[in-house]
């Protein structure tokens, strides 16, 4: 899991047919949209914030936690939706995505939902030696998992 940019690009191909053709007609509602995507990043950006252990360790800014891609393009495209002229696009199934997404919202900023700290992607990659502690592997100096801590050189114990 990373940390991701939401685009313009995201939201458009979310859209239905009918949807795309409504866009067309709207000759600013693209450049809204920029507007809109920003505004949606800085809002998961704040709720991802507000959880205690993710305070101070986001992500590159203007991205957003890979988890929570899928409930940035369904708020994004329902306020896109609704900002064209004409309501009749908005569906109960767009409304239940975004009621979904900003729940989802809801619970990471109260802690219920863990998605991953922006210092944390490096780490992951490191794999046992995360897990261990250890924060640079040392091909000379390995740690076992099993071993409580206890260095290994590749000689017996």
């Amino acid at each position: 899991m990373a940390w991701v940019a939401l685009s313009t690009t995201d939201i458009l191909n979310s859209l239905t047919e009918a949807e795309q053709s409504q866009v067309a007609a709207a000759p600013s509602a693209e450049s809204d949209l920029t507007t809109i995507v920003q505004s949606v990043t800085g809002l998961v950006r704040g709720k991802v914030n507000a959880a205690g252990r993710n305070q101070g360790h986001l992500g590159p800014p203007g991205t957003i936690p890979d988890e929570l891609y899928a409930a940035a393009i369904a708020i994004s495209r329902f306020k896109f939706l609704t900002h064209l002229p004409g309501t009749q696009l908005i569906t109960q199934d767009r409304r239940a995505d975004k009621d979904s997404a900003y729940q989802q919202l809801a619970d990471v900023a109260a802690g219920d939902l863990v998605v991953i700290r922006g210092d944390e992607e490096t780490q992951s990659d490191l794999g046992i030696f995360a897990e261990t502690g250890v924060s640079t592997p040392n091909p000379n100096l390995w740690v076992s998992p099993l071993s409580n801590q206890v260095p290994w050189t590749g000689d017996y114990w």
